[in-house]
Formats: structure tokens, sequence, C-alpha cells
């Protein structure tokens, strides 16, 4: 959503990217996922003008035959077209615009004169990644949504955490050894310098800051929790008490680099095993005093855009500016996949103690939008849907997996 997000590294599926180790899979995990059968003759011919459009440097493509692709034939295209035709919405590189044209003509609701479109229009490339001896053709794919909040418009009890707009000191600034890409303009020994912007404990300690801040409020929560899965998300619904939906929409950073708070709970001893969504939830409940230092763990401060909403069930808008599909839009790094290219994903369900195993996950999806922990040329973000049932799927996502790029063969 053109945000944050940084990364549902951890089984918070964005919420606490990197915070804890997931549980160790079974054996029959797919963390050991089988090789790719070797293709049958003859392999796709795709222009070399169109991979390199649509593909990144550190990207390495191996061609492939459908009947590679684990899963192709039992996909049901359920949100397919939708995704699909809001692709073709978007601006696109030539060769997929060619593609959307010729697409017009197929009925919306045949998904099987879809999936014979597909096959005659792409062809199924192997993503692997240049320089990753005896890995590159796996990674992780992670899952992330849009949580729907509660709040008001004007600072009124229970609504008092703020959520901000973007502030307008806040510059451009060349990121030193602290890793800082946000900066604040500031007069130093009488010379004006680019410093880095203020951090979330600085500004948590100083309340004329906050009162400035506070000046670029979009909108005011009743959780300082729920601010922060808004915040590592980078998009979110607020349902306001009028009954109207405000949808909040990522607009920028402070510059700080992310850390993750389950990182934080495991590493100082506050919460031991597995950190999920709802651990943090009842944690902070439980700690009510020690949550604002919770979150000054995470330096990290996302700002927001904010409007009325008349369709809240459209989804959030991805960085290719179209509305995401649940379980079929995928965040990417952007330098390694054009945004707007149809991919195969082969990886697992989200993880669930109760299930004797891992089950297969399959699926044709579409790189739809980008997050700042996304990348690499093998590493996605499934966007799971909006809402709590989303979060806690989300939530639970972190598993191996490989990537097929479907490039098209008559751009």
């Amino acid at each position: 959503m053109g945000r944050v997000r940084t990364a549902l590294l951890c089984l918070l599926g964005l919420v606490l990217a990197s915070c804890a180790t997931p549980p160790a899979p079974p054996p029959s995990s797919p963390t050991t996922l089988p090789p790719t059968s070797a293709p049958t003759a003859p392999w796709p011919a795709t222009p070399p003008g169109t991979a390199a459009a649509l593909t990144g440097p550190g990207v390495r493509l191996q061609p492939a035959q459908w009947a590679d692709l684990p899963g192709w034939p039992q996909d049901d295209f359920s949100g397919v077209w939708q995704a699909f035709r809001r692709d073709c919405g978007a601006r696109l590189p030539s060769a997929l615009a060619a593609v959307c044209r010729r697409a017009a003509s197929v009925p919306a609701d045949d998904p099987q004169s879809q999936r014979a479109f597909i096959e005659a229009e792409f062809a199924p490339w192997q993503i692997t990644a240049s320089g990753k001896p005896d890995q590159e053709d796996k990674g992780l794919i992670t899952g992330y949504y849009e949580p729907v909040l509660h709040g008001s418009l004007t600072r009124i009890w229970p609504y008092v955490v703020p959520v901000w707009g973007l502030p307008a000191d806040l510059v451009p600034r060349a990121p030193g050894a602290d890793g800082v890409s946000g900066g604040r303009v500031a007069w130093v020994d009488g010379q004006q310098r680019v410093l880095p912007y203020w951090s979330r404990a600085q500004i948590q300690s100083d309340p004329a800051l906050q009162a400035a801040l506070d000046r670029h409020t979009v909108v005011w929560l009743d959780s300082a929790v729920d601010a922060l899965f808004l915040q590592v998300q980078g998009s979110g619904l607020v349902r306001l008490p009028s009954g109207q939906t405000l949808r909040l929409s990522y607009a920028g950073t402070n510059g700080w680099p992310y850390k993750s708070v389950g990182r934080w709970l495991l590493d100082t001893g506050r919460v031991n095993g597995t950190i999920t969504m709802s651990i943090i939830r009842a944690w902070a409940q439980m700690h009510p005093a020690e949550v604002p230092e919770m979150l000054a763990a995470n330096p990290r401060v996302v700002f927001f855009n904010a409007a009325l909403d008349t369709d809240p069930q459209r989804g959030p808008i991805g960085a290719l500016g179209v509305p995401l599909t649940a379980m079929r839009s995928i965040a990417v790094d952007k330098r390694a996949i054009a945004l707007g290219l149809p991919v195969w994903l082969s990886t697992a369900q989200p993880y669930d103690s109760r299930a004797p195993a891992p089950q297969p996950l399959n699926r044709l999806v579409f790189a739809q939008d980008v997050g700042s922990a996304i990348t690499g040329a093998v590493r996605a973000d499934l966007f799971t849907g909006t809402g709590d049932a989303a979060g806690e799927l989300a939530g639970r996502m972190q598993w191996p997996g490989r990537m097929w790029a479907l490039l098209p063969v008559n751009p």
C-alpha cells in the first residue's frame, strides 16, 4: 500500500517483523520443498527485452512448463480475474498492457476460459536469486492484512491516541551510519543543517513535539496497540462514531529503521515462546504502564493520509495504484519484479499447531504492492484480507516458498 509495513517477518505477519523464531516445522514441512521437475521441451520463448523490462538485475529466470508449477491445475481461480482486471486498470509496462487489451473479451465468470487465456498469453519462468548458492530458488513468504479500527475525527474519550499525517517539517535526508533517511532542518552553530527526524522515543518524551505533531492528526484511535498494528501494516480502516468509514493509507515515515516490538518483548524476557498479535495485545492489557516503553522500542513512526471511504469492501490501494484482492495480491521488491506481473506462488498454509502437517498453498497472484522489508528476488508478502480474521491468518504465515514469473509470450 505504498506502506512501510515493515514486514511481517515473524509470526505476526508484519506485525512483528523478525520478532520471534517460528515453530519448528515437522519433517514434511515445505522447508524441504521438492525440486522443480525438469521442463519438457520445448521451452517457452520470451523475448529478452520483455524479461528485462519485467524483472530486475538480481533475478535469474529458469524456463519452465505449466506442469512444473505445483498445484497449477488445482487452483480454482477465485478472485483471479478480479485481481487481473484491477492490474489492467493501472499504468503497466507495455508488454502487460498488450495482454490486458486482449483480455477484454474473456468472460468474468468463466474460470476455464480465464485459465486458457493465461496459458495462451503467458509462459512460466522460475524466479531464482543470483549469488545465493543452494538457496537461490527459495525465499520467505509472509502475510499482511488491513486492520479495522475504531476512532474519531475529534479528540474525545476514549479516542485519545493520535494518528498523524505527514508533518510539514519532514525533509529527505541521505542516511548516514544511523540509517535514518528522514530529516528536519535545524540551525547548528549558525548554519542550517539537516538532522535526523525525531524518533518515537524522542516524541514520546517531549510534550512540545507531541503538540506540534498533533496539529497534523488525521484521526484519533482508542488503543495505542491498535495504532501500533496500523503502523506496521501501513494502512487500515477506521470506523467512526457517525457510522462512516475512514480509509488510512501510507504517507511516509520519520525515516528511522523499523524495530520489532515482539523482538523487544522476547529480548527483555517479558514474554517467552511464540509472539502473536493476540499475545502482544494481551501483554499490553496486563502491563499498561509499560506500553510506552514497548512502543518506544520501535523508533520508526509512520504517517498517514486519510479519506472517507464509501466502499470499505474494495480493499486497500497498493503501490500499483489499484485495490488489493485478498489472497491474490502480493507485495514484492519492485527492483526485482515489476508491479503488475502475474506470479505463481508455491508455499504452505499459515502455521496451525492442530494440523498434522503443513498444507500446500499454491496459487496465482499478482505483484501489486511493496513493503520496506520485502527485498530480494524470491520474497513475497501475501495480502490476506481485511479485519481480525485476516490479521490472525497473516500473523501465522511464515514459510519458505518458490515463485514463477508469468511473462507474456506475445508482447
